[in-house]
């Protein structure tokens, strides 16, 4: 929204499927993470203290929003960035500054019905870019400090399996949303071209390594200045 007011981008994700993210497929996944056994070194923690120590703090909102959200926006954009100049021929240069100019006439060759199209396309893209990413921060955030691989969701006695069918779920919503004829006249939404539900996977999985990366530092510096400020 800040990029498209201020900086003069088509609307990456429509206002509609901005909507579905938070009622429907994040849903999914905040349900899964209720199901989560406590992290194994729990009692090998001091105590918290109530009046300093809360689950909602600055931390929190830090790591939610200025660590995983960062990179998820970033990488959403750059998958959208993608689309745009491999299917309408735009570069981010066209992109910046476009403004009013996508929707009063033909733009670098494009005229508006063509134009409406490209951009519901990519909102879809951007849309599905952001379900798969997800799916990368629900395993990164199960736990504060513990790895994955010793939080182990698949097997063992802190399983939950409840996390993985988030995935086919999740694509069952997109799936509804993108191809059904009738939501598609009902929300302006459209297909998306199948390589754009591979091209987000390894960033999904780069999301989860960096994490882990944050974890393992906290772990191994637990008086340093980051590990003080990573949730």
């Amino acid at each position: 929204m800040f990029l498209n007011m201020v900086l003069g981008i088509p609307l990456p994700l429509s206002v509609i499927l901005m909507i579905v993210i938070c009622m429907l497929t994040d849903v999914w996944a905040s349900v899964s993470l209720m199901y989560e056994s406590p992290e194994n070194d729990i009692m090998y923690r001091k105590p918290r203290n109530p009046k300093r120590d809360h689950l909602v703090d600055l931390n929190f909102f830090f790591h939610a929003y200025g660590f995983m959200g960062v990179m998820q926006t970033i990488i959403a954009h750059l998958i959208f960035f993608i689309f745009m100049y491999w299917k309408g021929g735009f570069s981010p240069s066209q992109l910046f500054l476009a403004f009013d100019k996508w929707t009063l006439g033909t733009y670098h060759g494009h005229d508006t019905a063509e134009l409406a199209s490209l951009l519901s396309t990519g909102q879809c893209v951007y849309f599905v870019s952001l379900v798969v990413l997800q799916w990368g921060n629900m395993f990164a955030t199960r736990t504060r400090r513990l790895s994955m691989f010793q939080q182990n969701p698949f097997w063992g006695p802190t399983k939950n399996l409840r996390l993985p069918l988030t995935v086919p779920v999740t694509l069952g919503v997109v799936f509804l949303f993108c191809y059904v004829p009738a939501f598609q006249t009902v929300f302006g939404t459209s297909p998306i071209p199948a390589p754009f539900y591979f091209i987000p996977i390894p960033f999904a999985i780069l999301i989860l390594f960096v994490d882990e990366m944050r974890k393992y530092w906290v772990r191994t510096h637990p008086g340093s200045f980051l590990a003080r400020w990573a949730w």
